[in-house]
């Protein structure tokens, strides 16, 4: 079934190829139209992936590189904003590609999600951060199918949002992290994930990053962040440094926050034949699978360097 509406997810990554296909796949499942993704300084063959997936028409691959004095991730937001897969949008989704959109109604599509929030402007979807699940690293499956514990609802950055925003004049920057920028006087509609209405504010601006705790609610969707992975992973994040140039806050007490395994979330589980069987497909292509499986071993050469950069306490 075509989506009923025109949606683009706006991303930026930096050696995770490894993971993209996945991460593609499933947001193609849900009723994501457009992919506009930007990478920076890989050293995992990412780009020629992209690439490749660019020449079969499945994304659009923007070159991102680093200049000094300059933020990875605002130079690729601001160059998104005039993009036309972005203009020529109805909505726009900009999240990573450690996080998956899990919608919870319906069949667990966008358009299921857009139905529970009529005229809504935005629909501020919170986070649900994942963990290791015992876990010392990954194989080469799915995260989302090796993953599967999680925080509690009640776990305080669980407020955390990012947002899926109609394509409309009161913002002035849709493609803005966690929120779409827009004046302080612009009045829009907001939703959360329960289908709720969040109030405005008397006065000042109604962007935020985090869900006022009298709106919060994951009852139709959440945003399953994969933050942390494994350890090996972790390493590996640390290695490569944040598009938010933020390197210093990936600790171990960062770690601790954010590997949370407490309760077993499968919601995003009745997806993933689909998924397998649509990577199946497209990596029939052979230069696809052949990119592909050098992107795994490019990032398996990554972890083994970035071994020495945290320790666990013993």
């Amino acid at each position: 079934m075509a989506p009923l509406a025109r949606i683009t997810e706006v991303a930026f990554t930096k050696n995770e190829g490894r993971f993209l296909l996945e991460w593609i796949a499933y947001h193609r499942l849900i009723g994501v139209r457009d992919f506009l993704i930007y990478t920076n300084d890989c050293d995992d063959e990412s780009p020629a992936l992209l690439e490749r997936l660019e020449e079969l028409g499945l994304v659009a691959h923007r070159i991102n590189p680093t200049e000094p004095g300059k933020i990875i991730q605002k130079t690729a937001l601001d160059d998104a904003l005039h993009h036309p897969l972005v203009t020529g949008a109805d909505w726009v989704l900009q999240i990573d590609p450690d996080e998956f959109l899990c919608i919870k109604t319906g069949a667990g599509r966008l358009d299921d999600l857009i139905a529970t929030a009529p005229g809504a402007d935005i629909i501020a979807v919170q986070m649900r951060f994942f963990g290791d699940s015992g876990r010392a690293k990954l194989d080469d499956g799915l995260v989302t199918e090796q993953l599967t514990r999680a925080s509690r609802k009640d776990f305080a950055p669980n407020g955390i949002v990012k947002s899926l925003a109609r394509n409309v004049a009161a913002f002035d920057k849709i493609t803005a992290n966690h929120m779409p920028g827009m004046p302080e006087s612009a009045r829009v509609r907001i939703f959360n994930g329960g289908g709720a209405e969040v109030p405005a504010p008397a006065s000042g601006s109604q962007r935020f990053r985090v869900m006022p705790e009298a709106s919060r609610s994951m009852k139709f969707a959440q945003l399953n962040h994969y933050a942390v992975r494994t350890f090996a992973d972790y390493r590996a994040k640390k290695y490569r440094g944040t598009a938010a140039d933020n390197d210093k806050k990936l600790t171990l007490a960062y770690w601790n926050q954010r590997n949370r395994n407490e309760v077993e979330d499968l919601a995003i589980a009745p997806h993933i034949p689909a998924v397998k069987a649509l990577m199946a497909q497209w990596l029939a292509d052979p230069v696809l699978a052949a990119r592909n499986r050098r992107c795994f071993e490019a990032y398996a050469e990554i972890v083994t360097k970035a071994e020495g950069l945290l320790a666990l306490p013993k």
